[in-house]
């Protein structure tokens, strides 16, 4: 199949762009800008789609779309006295927007499904990345738009973050061009949640962390 596919520049979506291609797919990166995109993220998605696909990935700005840390105070607080789990780097109806703009670009590129890289530790959190979720949106986007139809394709989606690391090595996945930093310096700090989520994993599954870190 052609599939678009929703890369970031991290971990998970790269792990997912290497399954697609081991189960032989034609792959259309895809890559969306949105308010204050971490340019290092962008930069090994560009990198990163350039090995998956022989293409860069097509690139949208869609910088009006900023996550809960970036809303008004008193919008926060009510949505995280509903919700208090909810990370604050969630985006109200990315998913459903992000679909929909690989949806379009699928049309576009006569592509048959469009693909993320979303984690079990996703489904479990967010509300917008489950099984129900997708096969909802499938729906309405096949039902709506019929003179196209597409597949949502969440190929990682049934994995811990542990066991997409272990996927990734086993495929041969460029895991050291991803970026998890939430700086932008031209190494990973090592101390900011990302880094740390990213070193944890790795010590987890007792494999080499070849990320260079400015802070050991």
């Amino acid at each position: 199949m052609k599939v678009v596919a929703l890369v970031s520049g991290g971990l998970d979506s790269t792990v997912m762009l290497w399954k697609l291609r081991s189960e032989g797919h034609s792959i259309v990166p895809l890559t969306l800008l949105t308010f204050r995109r971490n340019p290092r993220e962008i930069e090994a998605a560009k990198k990163i789609s350039v090995v998956a696909s022989g293409r860069e990935p097509i690139v949208y700005d869609v910088s009006f779309l900023r996550e809960l840390f970036d809303y008004p105070q008193h919008i926060k607080e009510r949505v995280f006295q509903q919700f208090p789990t909810l990370p604050n780097i969630v985006i109200p109806y990315r998913n459903i927007i992000f679909y929909s703009v690989a949806a379009y670009v699928a049309c576009l590129e006569e592509a048959d499904a469009i693909a993320g890289g979303h984690t079990r530790e996703d489904v479990e959190r967010i509300p917008d990345v489950g099984k129900e979720f997708f096969t909802e949106l499938e729906n309405i986007l096949n039902k709506y738009t019929p003179f196209h139809r597409i597949k949502i394709l969440t190929p990682v989606a049934g994995l811990m973050k542990a066991e997409i690391i272990r996927l990734g090595i086993e495929l041969g996945a460029p895991l050291q061009e991803t970026w998890s930093c939430w700086s932008v310096f031209e190494k990973h700090c090592g101390k900011c949640p990302g880094c740390v989520s990213r070193r944890e994993v790795f010590k987890s599954v007792g494999l080499e962390d070849r990320t260079e870190y400015l802070e050991g």
